[in-house]
């Protein structure tokens, strides 16, 4: 079953396994192993369990985990009532009061409980997404059953999942540091063209400045202007008058 990850036994009338995915159908009650191991139950409590089992199948997990309930009121120390509560509380989705059921079901001097407890542990640490817990509690379940061929399919389709996730972190870690760079690459590209940018409109108003200042050198003040022309003025009568000088032709007398 490539791509879903084996359920706990779910014992049937005949004390066989069935099995179903962990999408669909989790675990069963352990009805018909506790009947039969454990005779010292009253019968009222026997009559718990399988008014629990029975409603248990028919998907009516509420008033299941209620039998059982009242069935462990007559036996607390049992670890197998404790398994089917476990079960039941794991169909209602609470999984961590479910992984607690499941835990005391560990102290149980039955080996085979034991095995189908690490093994539920398993699949519900892989439902709380605690996949190396999971693989731990998977590992269990084969050193008490090692011939458990569900148990060795669900340990390696866990850390199959373990070695996915990690090849996902580091594609999306090498996909960060890339996009990381591009937009390191994009903003120094950015800034080099504000800087030409800044540059060729620095230069721009510099020689607009120049520009302004030549024409401010260039424009003669009213005071200069005024002295310019006095001096062009008299400058002309000098010449004026050298002119007449010399077309009158004044003599000079000699002093011999």
């Amino acid at each position: 079953m490539e791509g879903e990850i084996l359920t706990v036994y779910k014992e049937n009338n005949s004390g066989r396994p069935a099995r179903g995915n962990v999408y669909s159908v989790f675990f069963g009650v352990a009805g018909a192993i506790l009947l039969i191991s454990t005779p010292c139950l009253s019968q009222n409590a026997v009559k718990n369990v399988r008014e629990g089992n029975k409603l248990y199948q028919e998907k009516k997990f509420d008033g299941a985990l209620n039998k059982y309930q009242d069935a462990l009121l007559d036996k607390p120390a049992s670890t197998h009532v404790q398994y089917d509560i476990g079960t039941a509380l794991h169909k209602m989705k609470k999984y961590d009061k479910s992984l607690e059921k499941l835990n005391e079901c560990l102290t149980s001097d039955d080996r085979a409980l034991q095995a189908r407890a690490y093994y539920n542990l398993g699949n519900t640490l892989y439902r709380t997404n605690k996949l190396q817990e999971s693989i731990a509690a998977y590992t269990e379940a084969l050193k008490l059953n090692p011939d458990d061929e569900d148990a060795k399919y669900n340990l390696e389709f866990v850390r199959n999942k373990i070695k996915e996730n990690a090849d996902k972190q580091n594609q999306q870690q090498k996909q960060n540091q890339q996009q990381k760079q591009q937009n390191k690459n994009q903003d120094q590209q950015k800034k080099k063209q504000e800087d030409s940018k800044n540059r060729d409109q620095q230069h721009q108003q510099q020689q607009k400045q120049d520009g302004q200042q030549a024409g401010k050198e260039k424009k003669l003040t009213k005071e200069e202007a005024e002295q310019l022309l006095n001096a062009l003025k008299e400058n002309q009568k000098k010449m004026k008058k050298n002119k007449v000088r010399a077309n009158g032709k004044t003599r000079v007398e000699k002093d011999w």
